[in-house]
C-alpha cells in the first residue's frame, strides 16, 4: 500500500514540477516556433528534455539507495534489503512511465500556442 501511495505522490510531483517547466517557458517555445521550429522538432526537444530528467533522476535515486543498503548493512550485518534486477526494472518502467505522461502533458500545451499570443501580451 505504501508503494502504491509513493508511486502516486512521485507521479504527481514530478509531473507537476515538469508542466510547470513548460508554463514557465511557454514563451521561448513560442520564440521557437516564431523562428520556424517545426512541431515535431518540439516534440522531440521536450521528450528529450524529460527523459534527460528522468535517467538522471532514476541514476541518482538507484545509486542513493544502493549506497545506503550499504551503509545500513555496515551498521547492521542482518539487514536484509537486497536490490533486485526486477525491482530496478520495475522502477526503470515506472520512471519511462511517470516522464512520459507529464511530457505528454506539456506537448499538448506547447503544441496549442500561438507565437503572436505570446508577444502582444
Amino acid at each position: 500500500m505504501m508503494t502504491v501511495i509513493s508511486f502516486l505522490v512521485g507521479l504527481s510531483i514530478s509531473g507537476q514540477t515538469f508542466y510547470s517547466f513548460i508554463l514557465e517557458n511557454l514563451d521561448k517555445f513560442a520564440a521557437l516556433k516564431a523562428i520556424g521550429a517545426k512541431n515535431r522538432e518540439m516534440v522531440y526537444m521536450i521528450f528529450f528534455m524529460a527523459m534527460f530528467t528522468a535517467m538522471t533522476g532514476y541514476g541518482l535515486g538507484i545509486g542513493l539507495v544502493t549506497l545506503m543498503i550499504v551503509i545500513a548493512r555496515t551498521y547492521l550485518p542482518n539487514y536484509a534489503a537486497i536490490v533486485t534486477f526486477w525491482n530496478l526494472g520495475l522502477a526503470f518502467g515506472l520512471v519511462l512511465l511517470i516522464a512520459g505522461f507529464s511530457s505528454y502533458l506539456g506537448i499538448r500545451k506547447v503544441l496549442k500556442i500561438e507565437p503572436f499570443d505570446i508577444f502582444r501580451g
